[in-house]
């Protein structure tokens, strides 16, 4: 059974994320997500896009500038320690990167009737990582 919803942790690719960082708790697998999407320049993935936004909504709670839900995370960002600085910029590139580009994860809202509770949230995300 798979999970699907409008926020950052509503699926599955970012529940699967989320366990990689319980099992490794580290901010440059972070890093990775937000490289691999940017990559990429074509089209991106689903497991791609829908990584990239939880990663990003998570470094939001991290500095503390998001009111997402993410209480089952934060033992794993406190085992993580403080975000490296430099990860703001890339985090804001990859939800660009999906927000905008040739993207599935953005087809799949538009699809679903739900792209502009999509928009806007990520849009909020976007807004607390400046």
């Amino acid at each position: 059974m798979s999970a699907w919803g409008p926020g950052p942790f509503d699926n599955d690719d970012a529940a699967d994320l989320m366990m990689e960082l319980e099992d490794v708790p580290s901010w440059e697998s972070v890093r990775f997500v937000f490289n691999a999407i940017l990559a990429n320049e074509d089209y991106a993935e689903l497991a791609e896009g829908a990584r990239a936004w939880a990663a990003a909504a998570l470094l939001t709670v991290a500095t503390g500038k998001s009111d997402v839900s993410a209480q089952d995370y934060l033992m794993i960002l406190e085992a993580m320690g403080p975000p490296p600085a430099d990860l703001t910029g890339l985090a804001r590139a990859a939800l660009r990167r999906i927000s905008t580009g040739d993207s599935e994860i953005r087809e799949l809202y538009l699809d679903h009737g739900s792209y502009n509770t999509w928009l806007g949230l990520l849009r909020a995300t976007d807004e607390a990582l400046t």
